[in-house]
């Protein structure tokens, strides 16, 4: 069953959590390609209202009246179970459900440029760095990113360039249904250990990824410093091109520069000058964001210019490092780090920075993460002045091991453990000096504990 029988105008399909970050951007590509085009979700928001702008009607409540005589196809996200009431409909009536990758992944057949960007860490901000980039280049590309870019506005947009730009996720082999002409892998580490067996799963994962680009034509773009990355790529009879901070990559830094949270330095091309180019955002492992990103440039042919000044315009994603306000003289920001490579990147950025106290409120995302990675999480968290630790946000799953935030807490020294973000707020409200920055870090909620010190009368709390 291939979802490219379905993407014919007049063809009609139901989008199951309409309103998601991947799913909304998705209706408005099919619908502007022709497709009659419905949705439901579990509430209202600023993309459902978006969407019904557009022309297309949106069920508020999942239930299987929703799944009308005329529907032709379903498309769900990977929140939405077999137990969907509309999932179940469709299967009762014969319909078939397809995946929002496998959607996309039909769509990407329609752009002769098609990058994707993979890795275990740092996709949201490099497939920012691309849009960016190619914005600057005037390409018009249509855009999927996995955090809200302030260029946008939004985590998506659509445009009508031949450039699609996505950022790819290795969990459940999701990327495996994509068809990129251009893959990126920044990266690979253990991860996602509730889905993949070892880190040689993972690598044989991203394998087949690269996979996917055309032997022909495409073009794989490998971490050269990243072991892993090019033990999973040796041998691949595919064109490779590599970034990294030496010579011995196709595309390096030289002459690097930090002033505060900022870095400048000469961009080579296989030992030829490309561009000198400033970032404004911090660390070492930007820099290779920023490589990743301009290897991308070159193989799509984007002028010197277009890198230099579409990467001086990028500030940071949403949820990466991102800077919320001033608290009690403070500089308080907010990253999405959850895993101990992203906590050792976000941590030696800070270090380059003049505060006089580090204090990081961390959540933990997901029971299996925390307990298979846990020493290296101790590792990092011993590092900052103050350690305040939120329970572990569930996600996805359900407390089968036995693992609290507390387990953390007690092999950290000074490091403190709260149920509630109520306790941590106080905490930071009795401790919040200038010449400090405060860090709220993790992939679940505890960027409300923020928002909430920053903002206590806008807060639903």
């Amino acid at each position: 069953m291939d979802f490219q029988d379905y993407l014919v105008p007049g063809k009609t399909g139901l989008l199951i959590g309409i309103g998601g970050v991947s799913m909304s951007p998705l209706a408005e590509v099919l619908h502007g390609a022709g497709l009659d085009i419905r949705g439901s979700d579990m509430c209202e928001s600023d993309n459902t209202l978006t969407l019904r702008e557009r022309g297309i009607p949106i069920h508020i409540g999942h239930s299987a009246a929703n799944v009308t005589d005329d529907i032709e196809f379903v498309i769900r996200t990977a929140a939405v179970h077999d137990d969907n009431p509309e999932v179940h409909e469709a299967h009762r009536r014969g319909i078939p459900v397809f995946e929002r990758t496998q959607a996309w992944g039909a769509l990407m057949r329609g752009y002769p440029n098609a990058l994707c960007i993979s890795g275990t860490h740092g996709k949201t901000t490099t497939t920012s760095m691309c849009t960016h980039i190619m914005m600057a280049a005037e390409k018009d590309p249509t855009v999927m990113i996995g955090g809200t870019l302030p260029l946008l506005h939004a985590c998506h947009r659509v445009g009508k360039g031949n450039t699609i730009i996505m950022e790819s996720c290795e969990y459940y082999n999701s990327f495996l249904s994509l068809n990129p002409t251009i893959a990126v892998i920044l990266n690979i580490e253990a991860d996602h250990l509730d889905f993949f067996k070892d880190i040689e799963d993972i690598k044989h994962s991203f394998r087949l990824f690269a996979e996917r680009v055309p032997a022909e034509t495409g073009t794989v773009i490998a971490n050269c410093d990243d072991a892993n990355t090019m033990d999973a790529l040796r041998g691949i009879e595919r064109k490779v091109i590599t970034f990294g901070l030496s010579p011995k990559a196709d595309v390096y830094a030289e002459n690097i520069v930090h002033r505060g949270s900022s870095s400048e330095f000469d961009i080579y091309h296989r030992g030829n000058l490309f561009s000198h180019v400033t970032i404004h955002v911090p660390g070492i492992h930007n820099v290779r964001n920023a490589l990743a990103a301009t290897a991308a440039a070159i193989v799509l042919g984007v002028s010197p210019n277009a890198v230099k000044y579409g990467l001086a315009g990028f500030e940071g994603a949403g949820r990466r490092f991102d800077y919320k306000g001033k608290f009690q003289g403070a500089d308080l920001y907010d990253d999405y780090a959850h895993h101990p490579s992203e906590l050792r990147a976000l941590l030696n950025a800070v270090d380059t920075l003049d505060y006089q106290r580090t204090i990081v409120v961390f959540q933990p995302h997901t029971y299996s993460r925390t307990a298979k990675l846990f020493n290296d999480f101790v590792e990092q968290l011993r590092r900052p002045t103050i350690v305040y630790l939120a329970e572990i946000y569930a996600a996805r799953e359900k407390n089968t091991i036995g693992i609290s935030s507390a387990d953390l807490a007690a092999q950290i020294p000074g490091a403190k453990f709260y149920p509630t973000f109520a306790e941590i707020e106080a905490e930071l409200r009795r401790i919040a000096r200038p010449g400090d920055i405060i860090l709220t870090v993790g992939a679940g909620d505890v960027f409300r504990i923020g928002e909430h010190l920053l903002h206590p009368a806008d807060s639903k709390d």
